[in-house]
């Protein structure tokens, strides 16, 4: 009979114990939970397959590596090792990118400037990568001092939108627009005087147009447009990446 007692004392003290353990392995998870939200949300194993395409200075794509640098990849590296993610970077042509967002066989695509239209079916951050305006570009220089260029050939790329308030400004007719593959194609159609303008973005017109002749720029600062990441819908919370954004800047500032 004392045997079996002390078969029951150890039984409960065993339970009693164990009951113990599990009380505070769950105060420990409830903690990492709430301190490390990251630590759940992005598993280790966890891959994101991110598209965005050649937009020097901040994609730049070398075709023979199949690989990116830029500031924008900067950013990438940084949420990837903070987030604990894998993020597999792909290039594709901006035309094709835009269909992509709307398909939603990629995980996420940067740097979008944020649509309307593209919240139905994308997450933005509400932190920007960079913030950027469009430039004017053309062989002559005293070309950039003329305000009217409603009768003006005009180069841009295929997909990009015109702001408004730049068309107005500047009497631009979208009939005018010589709509390119790519950036540089843009310039080649400048080079080759088959139009009389370029418009692009300032900082990548200011760096594709390094490999031509005698290309004078103008900056226009009626319209500014930032540029987030943006991820398909339930890939990730995005107020997790918009926390290392914000980092990467106060470390690069």
């Amino acid at each position: 009979m004392q045997f079996k007692l002390s078969n029951c004392i150890i039984s409960i003290q065993i339970m009693y114990l164990n009951g113990i353990e599990f009380i505070f392995m769950r105060a420990i998870f409830l903690f990492l939970a709430l301190t490390f939200p990251s630590l759940l949300l992005a598993a280790p194993s966890k891959t994101l397959r991110c598209v965005t395409t050649h937009y020097p200075p901040f994609t730049i794509y070398d075709e023979k590596a199949d690989t990116f640098t830029g500031l924008d990849i900067d950013y990438i590296k940084f949420i990837e090792k903070n987030l604990n993610l894998k993020i597999d970077v792909v290039h594709l042509p901006w035309a094709r990118v835009k269909k992509e967002m709307e398909l939603g066989y990629y995980d996420c695509y940067f740097s979008l400037a944020n649509y309307k239209e593209r919240t139905e079916y994308l997450d933005f951050t509400s932190e920007p990568l960079h913030t950027t305006k469009f430039g004017l570009f053309t062989l002559n220089e005293d070309n950039l001092l003329i305000d009217d260029l409603s009768k003006a050939a005009i180069a841009m790329l295929r997909g990009v939108i015109l702001p408004k308030i730049i068309a107005k400004k500047y009497s631009l007719d979208e009939n005018n627009l010589l709509r390119s593959l790519s950036t540089k194609d843009t310039f080649e159609l400048l080079e080759k005087k088959r139009v009389e303008y370029a418009i692009t973005n300032y900082q990548a017109g200011l760096w594709y147009s390094k490999e031509f002749k005698n290309v004078s720029a103008r900056q226009l600062n009626e319209f500014t447009f930032p540029t987030y990441i943006a991820f398909k819908r339930g890939v990730i919370d995005t107020k997790l990446v918009d926390e290392q954004i914000k980092r990467f800047k106060a470390q690069t500032q």
